[in-house]
């Protein structure tokens, strides 16, 4: 802070109204005016080198008191009473108003000072580093930190929370009541994450059940990527794949089954949807079997589209065609059925006017 001494508003009064007095004093040469004279000349040397020079802090209020006694004294020697009376009123007046003057001042420097006190405190506060208020708050941000964690864990923010019970431990030294809290938190996300991962299991089921095997697979790799640590999903990619070779065999088993009861229909079926399962070192087990099945099973829709046309019944013999047609195009007889479809179409729609 600024410590240079400079004259107040109160001293410059004095200076003022001590040079007046002097200036008056020679004007008026008599024995009233000789003692105001001379403590006009005293409060003048006193206030500059009280001021300046011995630095005092009262010295406006010394001055006053020297400039008041020479009014006294000047009162007490003069003989001219209202004279007297009017001058000891203008000094008491003028030393009194130099009073409420320095006063004021002097209310105002103290206020200035609070002020500077004030600011001093907050620079103080602001040049501080991290560490040094880290520490001076300590107790406080602590109990901050409690208060959000537990906030972080009823959001179901529990990263937010280990990362804060982290920074407990390592900023302000709290390793006990951070790993407690850090038990805490993953104990809560290890229930929360089994109830998650049970539900979402259940969904798998389903998909497993309606044998949607690459949906499967993706819905575990997703369940992986959400929950890379959980023993809840060890074996699961194994658990889709035995799933998958199980339906396989039930797959087999069944069109051996149809096949042997010469259901061609559905040993048909059976072995369209088998074909997605084998390898074609698997198929070979079933070659003669399928090679049976198919050629039963395009005879059969042979003899049935031409009894269908037969008997005039139009509209199954164009199923039979168009199964003949897609299930095997290369054919003689996909050829023969394409040829007659156009013919028996419009007989169909003339039957269907004519009724």
């Amino acid at each position: 802070m600024n410590n240079k001494k400079s004259l107040s508003s109160a001293s410059y009064f004095l200076l003022l109204l001590s040079i007046v007095i002097c200036i008056i004093t020679l004007l008026n040469q008599n024995n009233f005016w000789a003692p105001l004279l001379v403590a006009s000349i005293v409060t003048i040397c006193c206030v500059l080198l009280g001021t300046f020079w011995l630095r005092l802090k009262l010295v406006d209020n010394y001055a006053l008191a020297i400039l008041a006694v020479g009014g006294i004294v000047a009162s007490s020697g003069a003989t001219h009473t209202e004279s007297v009376l009017t001058a000891s009123i203008i000094v008491l007046g003028l030393s009194v108003l130099g009073i409420i003057m320095n006063q004021g001042e002097a209310a105002t420097i103290n206020d200035n000072n609070t002020d500077e006190s004030k600011m001093d405190a907050i620079l103080e506060a602001v040049q501080m580093s991290e560490n040094a208020k880290r520490v001076l708050f300590r107790d406080r941000e602590l109990s901050v930190l409690r208060k959000t964690v537990q906030e972080d864990i009823a959001n179901g923010d529990f990263h937010a929370a280990l990362v804060l019970c982290e920074q407990m431990a390592t900023v302000f030294g709290a390793v006990e009541e951070a790993e407690q809290m850090r038990t805490q938190v993953q104990q809560i996300i290890h229930r929360h994450h089994e109830n998650r991962i049970r539900e979402e299991v259940q969904q798998l089921n389903e998909l497993l059940n309606s044998h949607k095997w690459v949906e499967a697979y993706q819905f575990s790799a997703r369940l992986r990527r959400l929950f890379p640590e959980s023993p809840l999903l060890h074996g699961l990619e194994q658990s889709i794949a035995d799933a998958r070779t199980e339906y396989s065999h039930n797959l087999e088993d069944r069109f051996l089954q149809a096949a042997q009861n010469e259901n061609v229909e559905k040993a048909m079926i059976l072995l369209r949807e088998l074909d997605g399962y084998l390898t074609p070192e698997e198929a070979r087990r079933f070659r003669d079997t399928a090679t049976s099945v198919i050629t039963t099973y395009r005879d059969s829709l042979g003899v049935r589209f031409k009894m269908a046309v037969s008997d005039h019944r139009w509209q199954d013999a164009i199923d039979f065609g168009q199964e003949i047609i897609r299930q095997f195009p290369n054919i003689k007889m996909a050829e023969e059925a394409s040829e007659i479809l156009e013919t028996i179409q419009v007989r169909a729609v003339e039957d269907e006017t004519a009724t």
